[in-house]
């Protein structure tokens, strides 16, 4: 055992600079293949519509209403979208690029040993969710790490480091929420250091720190603004909001980590089982317990929970389990900064010779789980991409290309909503609504690949996420009414197709032409969303 310990604490002894130059480039190569591999899905390719599709005007001022986060991403993607550049090419290129970046600052900047280094750009947070899945998260990857790589020198050169707190606002709303967390934790440790003089020497002290301070605090608002959701949005989640706290607290952690517990990927995913509740919310306390045992040996819980505290009360009210991935993030900043830190809890001493082993042998234990199941879903995700079509987009867009004209009139089914009876059950004869989501799902991701209306029946180029109005609505219905009966008809659900035929007056009679497995893909979980193409007899 003594001779695996020092062949493994050898390999920490090896240039720093080489191993990292190695793994950035193993890292490049296996990130490339993936994304090569990935079909994109729904949300990157609504990021590339609107990108595309919409003015300026409303990418700035009116969309982050309904899309909920700053508009800096799709004001990156509308560079080569509105120059009509290739659509996949494009994105994952861009992505890439950001993801690049970050772990170029893990492997050169940061302070982590060799090992840590190797292994954590190809857990599953770091590389496929935020490197192969194009979403700004790769964005706000690089901005944390610019955060804890400019910390250290925060007052002497507050430029660099506001500059990366500002960056880290335009990637996300959970970014405003974090970089307000790390900024009050700042503040914090001045008024710890100047005592009773602290409020002078933040006015008068420090000027160009006191300029950002002020141009941070707009920006944030700013933004928090911006995004601040409109009061006709769709996407909220209705959950009590003990169980949201429930779920950001004593779950995510623990799913970001170690755990695989969840009932599938969406918003609003509930824990499998009693076992799984018990398993994730232990988990999660260990994890909440070493991060603040290890800021409080340092005298700095503050940098520890503020922004961890900040980034949880906005994930209690939206999130998803991709979301989740954003505590790998601020657990890969938290620990950067510590390390720098001093510690100034001495537990020396024959009585404290069995604490100082727990607080050595329980985090390392803990991270090699992390880091053993993380890359396991890595593995798998990977492997996953190589055997399922991920999403049905590039292959419908194929199909499509080959077997329609742009004169052919081509469908995507709505959802037909009906009264209840008197039993709460869908009366057939009574149609009350549309429901345009599933015309969104089929014809969003679809369009990229073509330079004109693919879709027919398309709403809008992107999903529209707030409430219709009904003169909209309706216009819109007529619209489609008067197009007659459409040569094909794309649905994932085969009971929306009589509501469907009947709502525009079809009495045409359709045969199944295609369908299109696909597996949406989580850790070492596969999600089956199929999609049918029927044909006009």
């Amino acid at each position: 055992m003594k001779e695996i310990a020092q062949k493994l604490k050898s390999y920490n002894k090896l240039n720093p600079s080489a191993v990292g130059l190695a793994v950035l480039i193993v890292y490049a190569l296996l990130l490339i293949i993936v994304s090569i591999m990935h079909e994109p899905w729904y949300d990157e390719a609504q990021a590339w519509q609107i990108a595309r599709e919409a003015s300026y005007h409303d990418i700035l001022f009116f969309l982050p209403h309904y899309e909920s986060h700053p508009p800096l991403w799709h004001l990156v993607l509308s560079v080569p979208a509105k120059l009509g550049l290739p659509y996949e090419i494009s994105i994952k290129t861009i992505n890439i690029i950001f993801a690049l970046l970050a772990v170029a600052l893990i492997e050169f900047r940061s302070n982590f040993n060799n090992w840590t280094k190797t292994f954590l750009p190809f857990t599953f947070y770091v590389f496929y969710l935020f490197g192969v899945n194009s979403r700004p998260y790769s964005m706000m990857l690089l901005a944390i790490l610019l955060c804890a790589l400019f910390f250290d020198e925060k007052d002497s050169k507050p430029v660099r480091f506001l500059l990366s707190l500002a960056f880290l606002c335009l990637t996300s709303d959970y970014g405003i929420a974090i970089a307000g967390g790390i900024t009050l934790a700042w503040i914090i440790d001045i008024f710890i250091a100047k005592k009773s003089g602290a409020v002078k020497d933040i006015i008068f002290g420090n000027i160009p720190r006191l300029i950002g301070f002020i141009g941070l605090a707009l920006l944030a608002g700013l933004i928090a603004m911006e995004v601040w959701p409109a009061s006709d949005t769709t996407v909220m989640m209705d959950t009590p909001v003990w169980y949201k706290f429930y779920m950001i607290i004593l779950v995510a952690p623990a799913e970001a980590f170690v755990t695989d517990c969840l009932s599938s990927m969406e918003y609003g995913a509930a824990v499998n089982g009693v076992l799984g509740v018990i398993l994730t919310s232990v988990v999660s306390v260990i994890l909440w317990t070493i991060g603040i045992v290890a800021a409080k040996r340092r005298k700095a819980l503050h940098h520890f929970l503020l922004p961890v505290l900040m980034f949880a009360l906005i994930g209690a009210f939206y999130s998803a389990p991709h979301h989740y991935g954003i505590y790998v993030m601020l657990f890969i900043y938290e620990f950067w900064i510590l390390r720098r830190m001093e510690v100034k809890e001495d537990i020396s001493g024959a009585k404290n010779v069995a604490l100082n082993k727990i607080y050595k042998i329980v985090p390392l234990t803990v991270m090699a789980i992390a880091c053993i199941m993380s890359l396991y879903w890595t593995l798998t995700a990977s492997l996953n991409e190589a055997v399922y079509p991920f999403y049905y987009s590039r292959d419908l867009a194929s199909w499509l290309t080959q077997n329609t004209t742009e004169d052919d009139v081509v469908m995507a089914c709505w959802h037909a909503v009906y009264e209840k009876d008197e039993n709460g059950n869908a009366d057939k004869d009574k149609l009350a609504g549309v429901n345009f989501k599933s015309v969104a799902e089929i014809d969003v991701p679809t369009k990229p690949y073509f330079d004109y209306m693919i879709i027919d029946n398309e709403l809008y180029p992107y999903q529209w996420l707030g409430k219709l109005p009904d003169d909209v609505r309706d216009s819109y219905i007529a619209r489609v009414q008067a197009m007659g009966s459409p040569d094909y008809i794309i649905t994932y659900n085969t009971e929306y197709m009589p509501g469907f035929l009947a709502a525009i007056g079809s009495e045409d009679d359709y045969d199944l032409a295609m369908v299109f497995f696909n597996r949406r893909i989580f850790k070492d979980d596969t999600y089956p969303y199929n999609i049918m193409v029927f044909r006009k007899k």
